[in-house]
């Protein structure tokens, strides 16, 4: 895409308008995200939008052939992999950035974050499940493109075999199976074996920095995340834009944060 333009999603089948990859656009957040706009839908964009993030892509034309991005494996590998064959192209112009300042806490549902500043990207993640494979876990990471694509992006989505059933019925996990999604029975895994011990933490941290994408901007900050949800991690994108535009308090150089 041109220089300026930012992320932007296009559905092919049909008469759909492009829906920029925003925090504003964000439609829905259970099990995945999905962006929307003008009747519009497109669902399961943080795989794609973490990958481009780590990798640096600010302006990029996303087309689509359907209402869902492909699951592939599970994990965010596949698009690295993608973006990495198709190379990155320099243009001219300059990357939004945004700098955290001053620290800042949120809080939505179970989901708990704490916002420092920082140099760079950085993570840590906690997350804490009832099962004898996960329990509570915790990771840090800075996130750039060698470490994202090393440590997070063979890290694949999961789900638990008891709630199968009951989220196909609602619509949710149709592509599930055992090539693209870690299951878990009520003491391990079913039909795979773990990439690492901590596989799960690992996912929900390249989720988070997939739904940050949607602030259309590059991060410095570190981001201290307690049990991330996607509903939890698009609020914090939007306290991010929505502090930025109407305080300027936490958040530099917002000059193409409404493009």
């Amino acid at each position: 895409a041109s220089s300026g333009a930012g992320i932007v999603v296009q559905r092919g089948d049909g008469d759909h308008p492009p829906i920029p990859a925003r925090a504003h656009h964000v439609g829905a957040t259970e099990r995945r995200t999905a962006l929307g706009a003008d009747g519009s839908a497109l669902s399961t964009v943080e795989h794609l939008l973490a990958a481009a993030s780590a990798l640096g892509v600010d302006d990029m034309l996303v087309e689509v052939d359907g209402s869902e991005l492909p699951i592939a494996d599970g994990s965010f590998a596949p698009w690295v992999g993608l973006l990495q064959e198709a190379g990155v192209a320099t243009q001219a112009g300059t990357p939004s950035r945004y700098r955290v300042v001053s620290a800042f806490e949120l809080r939505e549902g179970d989901a708990r974050y704490r916002v420092e500043p920082a140099d760079d990207f950085r993570l840590t993640v906690t997350v804490e499940w009832d099962h004898p494979l996960i329990g509570r876990q915790q990771g840090s990471w800075a996130i750039d493109s060698e470490s994202f694509a090393r440590e997070i992006a063979p890290a694949r989505t999961f789900g638990f075999q008891r709630e199968a059933e009951a989220l196909q019925a609602r619509g949710f996990a149709l592509g599930g199976a055992l090539d693209n999604v870690i299951l878990l029975s009520d003491d391990g895994v079913v039909g795979t074996e773990l990439r690492w011990p901590d596989e799960f933490l690992r996912h929900k941290a390249g989720d988070l920095v997939g739904d940050l994408a949607l602030i259309g901007g590059r991060l410095a900050a570190h981001v201290i995340a307690e049990r991330p949800s996607h509903r939890g991690n698009v609020a914090l994108a939007q306290r991010l834009v929505r502090t930025a535009l109407r305080e300027g308090g936490p958040v530099l150089d917002i000059s193409r944060i409404m493009a």
